[in-house]
């Protein structure tokens, strides 16, 4: 590690779990079963395991090599982005650099207090989704189901705007704030990667005790079945493929930048390619050995073929709840479940608070307090208007199409490309070699120039084609109005949600300009203070 009074890390394993804490979230445990499940079961692996060799570990182990690279020049992304770009480029690449994380954070937090919430209801027994029906009573899954919507719906306030200002969910995502500022005011070594190391084996056995109950109860195998038993004609769909490959991508948070922001602090001594390895596979063990053993399998065994209809939030907080208060024991494993949901949610929130402190801290010279002050002011102003207009998630969805995937994509290119064409697949290779424990292997030059840019770009292209003409008609009142005419909903209310899309889109244009305009300010006076010394 750099030998410095600057604030980093402890130790190797620190960083590891720093960095796979970032990318294990509710993506492991919710959106890849459903993802396997709906594209071949067991054969959706082969398109996955294809995807983490030619795009996922190239993104990892490239990212990593650029930021201990790029750290000679900061620690914040527009400054490590300085170290290869010049320019109108170097401008835009650290403004995406700056936004993705906070902005992700901004809902992504919002969703995190759910799971504390659900958390907290089943521990202390508040949520009764069975009411007086017993398990033998005509209509009594459906009754459950039908509850465990309810309250769901009343809890998000996704029903109408501003209904979830009513609810309690706004207390607990203040709470929620509360608990990651206090763990990134602590900065690096103290605060992220003390919890890291903490939450992590916490979140691992709690994980594996809950898989322990499930794996016990009787007729799992036909859950597993439904998981698992390979459909072997779905690998002639194109779009399993996009699937698979859009899997890992979010899965791995590549595109986020913690990980470049992460590796900054590095030496030439230190690791970088088993690091990053080690980052990755702790990451594809939750997801596959965990998240994918326990979500759908047991969903499949209380509700039988209609999980399948449920989407990621309908598996996460309306199947599994119904699945939980209708298994024996079921108010403790839910509990603990989603005890487990929340530690993922946290261990990834507060790795994407970081890099906008250090770019305060590194552009402006703020302190920490100042610059972990500022950034909560600016955070909460942002998702209070996610919280409130939040009629069908309208506003959470938009901004997660736009940020959380679009830019990431962008951002996840810029990085491979700039260690293609900028830094060169070898020399790239040559620095990630030294001080590392083991090698790169030889055929992941060939990988790294010739396959992962054009399979990353296809992808990014593919899935363009197949969700952007969607979030486009989102903003479209016309669209709106005739979707809600066809299926019998409200044309004020259809209105309504093409307006707040489009004020949501707006809004991410300014605050992109905004940033931009920080993030010149930032090199202005990072000049400036070069100058006077």
């Amino acid at each position: 590690m750099k030998n410095s009074k600057e604030d980093r890390w402890v130790s190797r394993t620190g960083l590891i779990l720093a960095v796979a804490s970032g990318a294990i979230g509710l993506g492991n445990f919710l959106r890849f079963p459903g993802q396997a499940a709906q594209n071949g079961g067991g054969a959706f692996m082969v398109p996955y395991i294809v995807s983490f060799i030619i795009l996922g570990i190239p993104v990892c182990i490239t990212e990593w090599i650029m930021g201990r690279r790029g750290g000679r020049s900061g620690h914040s992304a527009p400054f490590i982005f300085k170290e290869y770009l010049t320019g109108i480029p170097l401008h835009i690449s650290g403004t995406i650099g700056v936004m993705i994380p906070i902005l992700i954070y901004v809902y992504y937090v919002f969703i995190e207090a759910w799971c504390l919430s659900y958390a907290f209801y089943f521990l202390t027994g508040s949520i009764d989704l069975a009411g007086d029906l017993s398990s033998s009573s005509p209509g009594f899954r459906d009754s459950v189901v039908k509850n465990a919507s309810t309250f769901f719906l009343n809890l998000t306030g996704s029903g109408a705007n501003g209904d979830a200002f009513q609810s309690d969910v706004i207390l607990f995502t203040l709470l929620c704030f509360m608990m990651n500022f206090a763990i990134v005011y602590r900065g690096i070594s103290k605060g992220l990667e003390a919890f890291s190391k903490f939450a992590i084996p916490v979140m691992l056995i709690s994980s594996v005790i809950v898989l322990i109950r499930i794996l016990t109860l009787d007729g799992i195998g036909e859950g597993l079945g439904a998981m698992w038993n390979p459909d072997w004609s779905s690998l002639t769909n194109p779009k399993v493929w996009v699937a698979a490959a859009g899997q890992i991508f979010f899965s791995l948070s590549a595109g986020f930048g913690i990980a470049l922001v992460f590796s900054s602090f590095l030496n030439k001594k230190d690791d970088v390619v088993l690091s990053s390895l080690s980052s990755a596979t702790l990451n594809e063990f939750c997801e596959v050995a965990l998240g994918g053993m326990i979500t759908i399998p047991i969903a499949f065994l209380f509700l039988g073929a209609a999980s399948s209809s449920f989407g990621t939030f309908g598996m996460g907080f309306i199947a599994l709840p119904s699945v939980f208060a209708m298994m024996p024991a079921g108010q403790i494993f839910g509990a603990l479940w989603f005890f487990v949901l929340f530690l993922a949610a946290l261990t990834s929130s507060v790795t994407m608070l970081q890099p906008g402190i250090l770019f305060l801290e590194e552009g402006f010279g703020f302190s920490k307090r100042k610059a972990s002050l500022i950034l909560f002011i600016f955070t909460i102003s942002l998702c209070l208007p996610i919280i409130y207009f939040n009629q069908d998630f309208t506003s959470l969805d938009l901004t997660d199409f736009f940020v959380g995937t679009i830019l990431i994509y962008i951002l996840a290119t810029i990085q491979i490309l700039i260690f293609v064409w900028n830094i060169g697949v070898k020399e790239g290779v040559r620095d990630g070699n030294e001080g590392s424990h083991i090698q790169v292997p030889k055929v992941y030059q060939f990988i790294m120039k010739y396959i992962t840019p054009y399979f990353l770009i296809i992808i990014f292209f593919a899935f363009m084609i197949q969700s952007l003409p969607e979030y486009i008609d989102k903003m479209s009142t016309d669209a709106m109005i005739e979707l809600a005419a066809s299926k019998g909903e409200s044309i004020a209310d259809a209105e309504n949600k093409a307006i707040i899309s489009r004020f949501v889109f707006l809004g991410i244009l300014a605050i992109f300009g905004f940033t931009y305009l920080l993030v010149f300010l930032a090199y202005k006076n990072r000049r400036h203070r070069e100058g006077e010394n």
